[in-house]
């Protein structure tokens, strides 16, 4: 069948019209992506230039599999992760059920949960690096009142990394629960009714009717939050630094550390490759769970 020329010229606008976002990210997507893998076959660990170097193969991913300094950060990384994730998914499911309920100034609250999420993460950083400043800080305060010393959060080995997931994971808070809100409104109100008709207690109502409605709005929730607990070299900066020492230092600061304060092109980029490979598995495990338990 021939096209008319209103369809052709229809497809034409189209095509112009999405030529922006697909120059965009050819440009600052696709590109960097490309030459990135490329890099990392070669020994481009200097500021020599890509055409004056020699191909390794797999060397830099034999040195980066064999280094402490990427399994140190990579542990990190997994300990960001875990915290960032178990902290949105409960707090997000909790705080959506509660404001999902009827009560004056649900609005407000709504907003005031949302106001994180639209605000800068060095921003939110420098808050609570003052919120949370051992001598100044209003949270030690509050210990200094019972006669206790608060923890050095952010200066402490031990802490440091929980402390900069938390906040993280507070700062994201938002999108959580809006979303569990959305499905939430969705239950049909009949099925609350049969179970108040049964006598259903408000905890029989969560876990027979809110939480199996809501698992595959949490598997989604799941998996992009997995995806986003790796991209945290914005809260790693703006909280800690990697500090104190390495206790906090992730992989995605490792890779920036290597790449441009060492200039070891290559071995950052090997680094982001195994470190994408890494993600792209796991999210495949949390996909195939996924569709295990929507078939079961």
């Amino acid at each position: 069948m021939k096209k008319s020329g209103m369809m052709r010229q229809e497809e034409r606008m189209g095509y112009l019209f999405i030529a922006p976002f697909l120059i965009m990210f050819a440009v600052f997507k696709l590109y960097p992506m490309i030459y990135g893998f490329i890099v990392s076959f070669w020994d481009r660990n200097s500021e020599m230039k890509l055409m004056n170097t020699t191909f390794v193969g797999f060397e830099n991913y034999k040195d980066v599999l064999t280094s402490t300094s990427f399994w140190e950060a990579f542990g990190h990384s997994i300990v960001f992760s875990v915290i960032y994730i178990a902290f949105l998914m409960v707090f997000g499911f909790i705080i959506a059920v509660i404001l999902n309920r009827n009560f004056r100034g649900r609005t407000a609250v709504r907003t005031c949960f949302y106001i994180p999420y639209v605000t800068n993460m060095i921003a939110v950083g420098i808050v609570f690096k003052y919120l949370l400043n051992p001598t100044r800080g209003p949270v030690n305060a509050v210990f200094r009142l019972f006669g206790a010393d608060g923890p050095r959060w952010f200066s402490s080995p031990a802490l440091a990394l929980p402390t900069a997931a938390i906040v993280a994971a507070w700062a994201a808070l938002a999108f959580h629960i809006i979303t569990c809100l959305a499905a939430l409104q969705d239950i049909p109100q009949d099925v609350y009714e049969v179970a108040d008709i049964e006598g259903a207690t408000f905890m029989q109502k969560i876990r027979y009717i809110v939480f199996p409605y809501l698992i595959p709005t949490l598997f989604m929730l799941l998996t992009i939050t997995l995806i986003n607990s790796f991209r945290n070299y914005t809260a790693i900066v703006g909280l800690t630094g990697g500090g104190p020492g390495t206790s906090s230092k992730v992989v995605s600061l490792l890779i920036y550390d290597d790449a441009f304060n060492f200039m070891k092109f290559s071995i950052a980029s090997a680094e982001g490759v195994i470190f994408t490979l890494f993600i792209i598995i796991v999210n495949r495990i949390f996909t195939k769970a996924r569709s295990v338990w929507e078939n079961r």
